[in-house]
Parts: structure tokens; C-alpha cells; sequence
């Protein structure tokens, strides 16, 4: 299993501009690199390196002949993309480093090729320090953010151990409550509305103003909502494989996946910015990280169907948070009734794969006979 960590640097000044140096050099070599492939309507990596190696090196004399090779290989992956507009690249854009550009001290030091040689630089990892002995998968991006470096990396580590679950928890994701599990647990969205709120009246406030200052802040503050919906969800997600993991059951979850409901008005932003496809990547990767099998069911009819009898109809819906069967006379919390259908249609999807998966490896091969009949 493979993994994606951002991992910041602690450079000091000097290192801090060697890297920034570094950076727009390597980003001019791409440039110069695309303009020469693009001419020629080159955009083979091997063919690419024929045409201007030799002339980038001369070009670019404190890059070394592995930073060319990179940059070359930059440049032919974004003409897969597109070949009728030739490719420019920003001068802080990312530098690709491979291994031999780049190698790591038990995680807590970075040994980077610069312009100017090798910087060991300090790195912060934080919980994934438990990864230091798993082998770094391919390259690294070195990204600046708000003047702050960063390396994205791949991890490759072995996924958790399955094992065969003693039940299903059930998970409903809505706006109003982010989740609700078949235990009665809930995730209210309500602090994440207030942060909503918060934020976009305080950003249509410096839009308006439209200042030197006020635009130094919006770009200050941009994506500060996004991080902290990606924290929620984070915290969300690590409790509910946890709770799962401690009591030895599957997590079920329905499969929203293009799902698109008609809403009011009033409610487009706030579902605009539900992130719960974000929400579901975090589940199923700790998930597989811990162990825990994870199901996909189909989400119809789950928040309309009675637990309790099975009764389906629109009628049993009351309200967005009330759920009262108009057959059996059930009544409990919406999210909470769909939460126990959602673990319900989990366990029949799981035994039903067992039973197909028995079936499989027991029948007798084509073109024999069966002995028992």
C-alpha cells in the first residue's frame, strides 16, 4: 500500500533561498527544455532527451546532469496531457527529486541537491515517524506553500491484517450530522456551518474593502476553511476505524459516488462545500491501514426504510432529523435509522460475497461429473 505524506522542512535563511534558487532555475530549465520539444513537436522522453540534453546543460551549468534529467522527464509527462498548447511552467513550481537527488536520515534529516551541493535540512514528519522503516516508493515533489517548503512523498508499507468481522458498523454521512453510526454516535456539522459562516462573511468583507491589505489577507487566509474541514474529517474517520477495530466489525458505507440531491437555495453552499467523498477516502484508507474490511452498500431507500419492520415510504421521513414508521410506529432519530439500515444491507452484502466465494471454490471443474448425484 502506498501513501502520501507531506513533510515540511526546516531550512535555515541561506538553505531557505539555495532551495528557492534551486527552484526557479529548475523551473527555467523546464521552460527552456518545453520551447525547444515543442518546436519540433518532440514530446517522447527518450526522443526529448536526444534533442536537449547537452544544450540544457550548457545552458543551465549549476544544475547537475541529474536535474536535467528530471526536468526533461517533467516536461514529457505534462505533453501526455496535452500536446496543442506548449507547457509552461511557474517558477515556483514543484522540483522533482529521485533518490539520488534526495535521501533521508531516519526521517528526522534531509540530504537535498541543491544549486549549490547537498543542504542537510531538518524535516518534520510527525505521526508517520512510525514509517521511518518502510521504503520511500519513487519520487518526491519539493513544493513551496505560503514560503514554506514542503516534500510530498510516497510511502510504500504493507497494509493492515484482515480479519473476519463479528458484525457491521453501519455509517450514515449527511450535511446537517457529518456522520451517525449504527451505535448512535453522532458527528454534528455544526461547528463546521459556523466556520462556514465565519469565514465567508469575513471574506465578503474584504472583497468588498478590496485594499492592498485586505488582498494580502484574503491570500492569508485562503484554504483555512478546507484545512479545518480536513482535520474534522481526519478525526472523524480515525475514531470510527478505531471503534470498528476495537470491536472486531466491518465498516459499512454507503456509495455516494456522483450522488447529487435537488436542495434549496439557501442550502447550495453548504452542500457545496460537503466534503464527504473526502471523508470516505479517509475512512477506507485508515481502515485498510488497520485491517478493518470496509463494504459498500446502496444508498436508496435507506433513510425512507423502517429498521425495525422494513416498512418503506416517503411518509416515514417526518423531518430532516425524525424518523416515525407509519407502520409499526417506530420512531428515532433519522440519520440514526438510516445509520442501522446502512449496517444491516453491510452484513447481508458480506455474507452474500462468502456465500458466492464458497460456492466458487467448491464446485466441481467443467466436464466432470458430480459424484453425489
Amino acid at each position: 500500500m502506498k501513501l502520501a505524506v507531506h513533510v515540511k522542512l526546516l531550512p535555515t535563511q541561506d538553505q531557505h533561498s539555495v532551495l528557492k534558487q534551486t527552484m526557479e532555475i529548475f523551473n527555467d530549465a523546464c521552460n527552456y527544455i518545453s520551447k525547444r520539444a515543442f518546436e519540433v513537436r518532440i514530446f517522447r522522453q527518450t526522443a526529448m532527451h536526444h534533442l536537449v540534453y547537452y544544450d540544457t546543460r550548457e545552458a543551465f551549468p549549476l544544475l547537475s546532469s541529474q536535474f536535467v534529467i528530471r526536468a526533461i522527464a517533467k516536461v514529457a509527462d505534462s505533453y501526455q496531457v496535452q500536446r496543442r498548447i506548449q507547457s509552461r511552467f511557474k517558477k515556483h513550481s514543484a522540483v522533482i527529486y529521485d533518490q539520488r537527488l534526495l535521501s533521508f536520515k531516519r526521517l528526522i534529516l534531509a540530504s537535498i541537491n541543491t544549486v549549490e551541493g547537498r543542504q542537510k535540512i531538518p524535516i518534520v514528519i510527525g505521526s508517520y515517524r512510525k514509517l521511518e522503516k518502510e521504503r520511500i516508493a519513487g519520487q518526491a515533489d519539493l513544493i513551496l506553500k505560503k514560503n514554506k517548503f514542503f516534500l510530498c512523498l510516497v510511502i510504500e508499507f504493507p497494509a493492515g491484517i484482515p480479519f473476519k468481522p463479528k458484525g457491521t458498523l453501519g455509517v450514515d454521512m449527511g450535511i446537517t450530522n457529518i456522520a451517525v453510526t449504527s451505535d448512535g454516535d453522532f458527528f454534528s456539522g455544526e461547528q463546521i456551518d459556523r466556520v462556514r459562516k465565519r469565514r465567508t462573511k469575513f471574506k465578503s468583507k474584504l472583497q468588498h474593502r478590496g485594499s492592498k491589505s485586505a488582498k494580502y489577507h484574503l491570500k492569508k487566509y485562503s484554504g483555512k476553511e478546507r484545512r479545518f474541514k480536513s482535520v474534522m474529517n481526519h478525526t472523524i474517520s480515525k475514531h470510527l476505524v478505531s471503534t470498528a477495530l476495537k470491536t472486531q466489525r466491518a465498516i459499512a458505507l454507503e456509495d455516494l459516488k456522483g450522488f447529487r440531491p435537488t436542495v434549496r437555495r439557501d442550502q447550495r453552499e453548504i452542500f457545496g462545500k460537503w466534503a464527504f467523498n473526502e471523508l470516505r477516502k479517509f475512512i477506507e484508507y485508515k481502515a485498510r491501514l488497520a485491517g478493518v474490511p470496509v463494504i459498500i452498500v446502496d444508498p436508496h431507500y435507506t433513510s425512507q426504510t423502517c429498521y425495525v419492520c422494513g416498512h418503506v415510504s416517503k411518509s416515514n421521513r417526518k423531518s430532516q432529523a425524525l424518523f416515525s414508521c407509519t407502520s409499526c410506529g417506530e420512531t428515532l432519530n433519522a440519520d440514526h435509522n438510516a445509520a442501522r439500515n446502512i449496517g444491516r444491507l453491510g452484513a447481508v452484502n458480506h455474507l452474500s460475497s462468502i456465500s458466492v466465494h464458497a460456492l466458487n471454490t467448491t464446485a466441481p471443474p467443467s466436464g466432470t461429473e458430480n459424484p453425489g448425484l
